[in-house]
């Protein structure tokens, strides 16, 4: 590779060769790049001329002796490999076969790859670690992050084309004791269906949803652990609102997906933008539905109370394992009984499931205390060609407690957890163990993925 007086890192990270040994501004590239020359021109810091040339000025003699593995990295098959090709296929790979997320984990000795599907983690391929400084290089570069900066935590996204789409990915970096480890987060790679039914809400539960969304103001909140989906729900109410006479308006840590006609705020704290501020600074621009991507605090939850108790229509999120649990977190955070009480319309619990694949499950007579079972059938995964784990996918179960007068009634400081559960089931509250235990007996998901789903204890 013929050297231009500009630091060698450069051709390292990108698929070129300098053409002049002047100021070095033309390079040669096989296959012409207008991501490649952006990028390197953010790099170099001025502008650059990218030319397209042959293997053979591409690859001079004088480079193959100088310089015989600084630009390719050979994989196991014998082909040629760089950070730019190795990551346009690690998320076109995810993209298609429905992962969630990238997973680049250093070792002393080489790096692996891990992706996520249907929540689990496996192992993709494990890659020699010359490669590995040149793929986090590209990675810093696509997301805005500061290349240099290898000991804190950092966040960004980018956008990767894909067969005519777009994919928003996320990307967070962390030191470990042996190098930088980062994450992908693919958003919405197949374009899910923001749709009550879409998101897996079964004609009982979409009817009362409907309902629900169509009141002027009050509090819905979506309850679940991290990955459950909750935030999917979240834009699907979204979706079912935005219509040209409301102004709805979001915060969020990170916004995740971009919705035409929703005004969108990102959480920003070196700007001064947190969730508090942000959220009074939103009730001053006229909205009728307020989305608050997380309650955190006390005061994150009594602005959004307020609000909902003003004629604001709010929707937001709280880690809590089950809904009547949501609003003892509530009490617990120190906000007032009489706002709760006053504010809050519905909570709606939720996890995702893995789904059995109808082409190799198997059935089994069972017997299990926890989801009532004596000796019934169910059915449990296998594995096979087309499904390779026994799974196809993934469905959310949903837990929905409404908020009326009688629970209104009953919340006060000294509130207890099974009170407000059994009221609720009275009412007609289908607890998330009683869905599971349908989805069990109708042969969609397996006993071990309905364990995993709730805490049994």
């Amino acid at each position: 590779m013929k050297s231009s007086g500009i630091d060698s890192k450069v051709f390292k990270t990108f698929p070129v060769c300098s053409l002049d040994n002047g100021e070095g501004i033309r390079f040669g590239i096989l296959k012409y790049s207008h991501t490649v020359k952006d990028d390197m021109e953010f790099l170099l810091g001025h502008s650059i001329e990218l030319v397209e040339v042959s293997e053979k000025i591409f690859f001079g003699e004088e480079a193959r002796k100088e310089e015989p593995s600084s630009l390719f990295e050979e994989r196991e098959n014998g082909e040629e490999e760089t950070a730019v090709h190795l990551l346009e296929h690690l998320i076109e790979y995810a993209a298609e076969n429905l992962c969630s997320d990238i997973h680049i984990e250093p070792f002393q000795k080489g790096f692996r790859i891990r992706m996520r599907k249907n929540g689990s983690l496996f192992v993709y391929r494990q890659y020699n670690s010359s490669l590995l400084s040149e793929l986090i290089a590209r990675i810093k570069i696509l997301s805005s992050l500061d290349i240099s900066e290898k000991r804190k935590p950092q966040d960004g996204r980018f956008t990767q084309n894909l067969k005519n789409k777009k994919i928003d990915i996320r990307v967070s970096s962390i030191s470990t004791i042996v190098g930088e480890k980062i994450v992908l987060r693919l958003l919405d790679p197949l374009g899910l269906e923001y749709s009550m039914e879409g998101i897996g809400m079964n004609e009982k539960q979409r009817t009362l949803m409907e309902l629900l969304l169509k009141q002027p103001q009050g509090l819905i909140l979506v309850a679940g652990p991290t990955g459950s989906g909750k935030t999917s729900t979240l834009y699907t109410f979204l979706q079912q609102l935005n219509t040209e006479e409301r102004n709805i308006i979001t915060i969020e840590d990170p916004v995740e997906f971009q919705i035409p006609g929703v005004n969108q705020i990102q959480v920003n704290p070196k700007a001064g933008i947190t969730f508090e501020n942000g959220l009074k600074s939103m009730l001053r621009q006229d909205p009728e539905v307020l989305m608050i991507g997380e309650i955190r605090n006390a005061e994150t939850a009594e602005i959004a109370l307020r609000s909902s108790i003003t004629g604001h229509l709010v929707t937001s999120t709280i880690h809590t394992s089950d809904s009547p649990s949501s609003i003892i977190r509530l009490l617990d955070m120190g906000v007032e009984p009489y706002m709760v009480s006053a504010g809050i319309t519905a909570v709606i619990s939720q996890r995702l499931v893995r789904v059995l694949c109808p082409k190799c499950k198997t059935e089994e007579k069972t017997n299990d205390s926890i989801f009532a079972l004596d000796n019934q059938t169910i059915y449990k995964k296998v594995g096979c060609q087309h499904c390779k784990d026994g799974y196809v996918g993934r469905k959310a179960v949903f837990e929905i407690l409404i908020v009326n007068d009688k629970i209104r009634s009953m919340i006060h400081k000294d509130l207890q957890l099974d009170a407000i559960r059994k009221q609720g089931e009275r009412m007609g509250m289908v607890s998330l163990k009683e869905n599971l235990r349908e989805l069990l007996l109708q042969g969609e998901t397996s006993l071990e993925e309905a364990y995993r789903a709730i805490t049994t204890l």
